[in-house]
């Protein structure tokens, strides 16, 4: 079973060439993500009564065709697997023609709006999704566990303002993005990589001051955010560089 759902364009959502940004097609994946939680009673508008609400860990999206503002565009989600803690699902945007724009692939895991520990996931809780375990757009990728090691080429510290926060409590996922761009260097933060993956490590909570390091080869494009008073690491996000 799938959920779908239609968005369109607007100035806040594209940045260099009036192009859709990385951000705004995330932002599509998350709402659309909800919707498919709307339809077996698991959206955030119901944790109270479902007692679960989902938190993404992993994004990687790689982007064919990015179209301008005051155009429109679809995104179809599907669940895949599930194992322990973790559920996986995938994802097509497609523009109004039906030409596949981007594709992307997620971990989430679901959390206790109670006691915000994650919940190990049952057969009831997923299984109504209706999974479809052989549609899987990338069949031999696996999630990075660590940065890779690359040239450092700037740091930043940077305090969290009350915009990035979302009714969870911690920082939008999608934010994250902003916070790597707070970092990238001039004419680097233009760039719209066409390959990103975000994994996420630690929540990110009001109030927080954060370090942001980015290192690249040229090729390969890095974003660590740390937590400045021990230095562990609350994200990575690894860029490629877009085609010529």
């Amino acid at each position: 079973m799938q959920a779908e759902q239609c968005f369109f364009v607007g100035l806040q959502d594209v940045g260099e060439g009036n192009k859709i940004t990385n951000k705004a097609l995330i932002e599509a994946l998350s709402n659309t993500a909800n919707v498919h939680g709307l339809m077996v009673g698991q959206s955030t508008g119901e944790k109270d009564i479902s007692h679960l609400t989902w938190v993404v860990l992993n994004w990687k999206m790689e982007v064919y065709s990015r179209p301008a503002a005051c155009a429109s565009i679809k995104a179809v989600t599907w669940g895949r697997s599930y194992k322990g803690l973790q559920a996986a699902r995938d994802y097509e945007i497609r523009d109004m023609e039906g030409n596949i724009i981007a594709i992307a692939t997620s971990n989430w895991v679901a959390v206790s709006p109670e006691t915000g520990r994650p919940i190990k996931l049952s057969p009831e809780e997923i299984d109504c999704y209706g999974l479809e375990s052989d549609r899987v757009n990338f069949p031999e990728f696996k999630f990075t566990r660590n940065a890779p090691d690359l040239p450092l080429i700037s740091s930043a510290e940077f305090k969290v303002i009350k915009s990035m926060i979302d009714l969870n409590g911690h920082v939008h996922n999608a934010s994250y993005l902003d916070l790597a761009e707070e970092v990238l260097p001039e004419g680097v933060d233009k760039l719209m990589f066409d390959d990103v993956e975000v994994c996420y490590r630690k929540e990110i909570k009001p109030g927080e001051t954060v370090l942001l390091e980015y290192s690249s080869d040229g090729d390969t494009h890095c974003v660590i955010i740390k937590d400045r008073t021990d230095d562990s690491v609350h994200a990575v996000i690894i860029m490629q560089k877009p085609e010529v």
